[in-house]
């Protein structure tokens, strides 16, 4: 039976700290493969200004280059509507029926779980697991259900990212190389 974790998010932009997590979960939960999943409308996220998918979907597929390991899945981005972690969960479950999913969240995600819809179904069709940001606190209804991924503690953000180049700050060595120049090229974040 594969192994494969999912790696969501709205990656405006794909930073190191995403990179680094994948790695840690490959390796701290022995999976086969990471899919990264852009978000097309995620419901937290609705009153806050996002990149459109074509430059996001760009950026992620320049951080990731060619890792064997990790791949794009568009299934949200082509899904009408809210983007919602249970049909993403479903969708994965009928496209690989004999894998073992694990849902790859952040720290700061854990206490937010319950809050979103259908928790119980995700936590039925999928293992959970948290990486853990320098400021976590272990609370939430669903702590116990969650496996915690060993990783260096990364404090980098995709809002420090866009914040650094709006002040025109550096973002060198937050973001892969390829990302820096795709974001200085195209005036993204200013």
């Amino acid at each position: 039976m594969s192994k494969l974790g999912i790696l969501g998010g709205t990656f405006d932009p794909p930073h190191i700290g995403h990179l680094i997590l994948a790695q840690a979960a490959l390796e701290n939960l022995k999976l086969d493969k990471i899919i990264f999943i852009p978000a097309a409308n995620q419901p937290q996220k609705q009153l806050q200004q996002v990149s459109s998918v074509a430059i996001r979907l760009k950026m992620l597929k320049l951080a990731l280059g060619n890792e064997e390991q990790f791949e794009i899945s568009e299934i949200e981005i082509s899904r009408d509507g809210l983007s919602y972690t249970c049909d993403t969960v479903d969708e994965l479950k009928d496209m690989y029926p004999k894998a073992a999913l694990y849902l790859i969240i952040g720290g700061d995600n854990i206490s937010e779980i319950e809050t979103w819809k259908k928790p119980e179904d995700i936590f039925t069709k999928a293992n959970v697991a948290a990486a853990l940001r320098p400021e976590f606190k272990s609370i939430g209804t669903y702590m116990n259900k969650i496996k915690i991924i060993d990783m260096p503690q990364v404090d980098i953000s995709s809002t420090l990212i866009r914040k650094n180049v709006k002040d025109g700050k550096s973002i060198k060595y937050l973001v892969p190389e390829r990302v820096e120049n795709y974001i200085s090229a195209n005036g993204l974040y200013r």
